[in-house]
């Protein structure tokens, strides 16, 4: 899980594709599912996705959430995330799936509050720093998209995303 985050952190979602197997523990296999998307692979994320279903109820629901997301149908992304949350709102994944769901709807501050649950829960968990930022930066809250942008950056120095941000932060902070 560690190695699989890391190389999802630095850009490097083949090898997260490559190294991460059936067998491995669900927070990887989400990670596997999104480093599909991120390689615009759709087929192959939901399968990656439906492996989820043998990980308990909670990740079930991670799992069509996600593919309900890939299909574009984004009703029942939001829907089956909130399922996930409500069997586990411990489960960082299961708060970033609705965010993620809660975005594509274009529910920006909804979607910043589940990023933001993501990012508690499992703090190293820099995508969901990331996207917290982006949603709240999306909802006009720059104070707290600041904040998350700053964990973003610190947690996560490899990123592709990383230009990107420190040019949004540059630019909220006059310089």
């Amino acid at each position: 899980q560690d190695e699989a985050q890391r190389l999802f952190e630095s850009g490097k979602y083949q090898e997260v594709v490559d190294k991460t197997s059936a067998e491995s523990p669900p927070e990887a296999r989400f990670l596997k599912a999104l480093a599909h998307r991120k390689l615009d692979q759709n087929d192959e994320a939901k399968q990656t996705f439906r492996q989820l279903e043998g990980a308990g109820d909670d990740w079930r629901a991670v799992g069509e959430s996600g593919v309900a997301l890939a299909d574009r149908n984004v009703d029942d992304a939001v829907k089956a995330a909130r399922t996930a949350v409500e069997r586990n709102a411990d489960l960082a994944e299961a708060q970033f799936q609705l965010g993620q769901a809660l975005s594509a709807k274009g529910d920006n501050a909804p979607a910043a509050e589940a990023f933001a649950k993501a990012a508690e829960r499992a703090p190293q968990m820099a995508y969901a720093h990331y996207q917290a930022g982006m949603s709240f930066y999306k909802a006009k809250r720059i104070d707290k998209m600041a904040v998350y942008f700053e964990n973003f950056l610190k947690l996560a120095p490899n990123a592709p995303e990383r230009p990107a941000v420190q040019s949004i932060m540059k630019t909220v902070r006059g310089r």
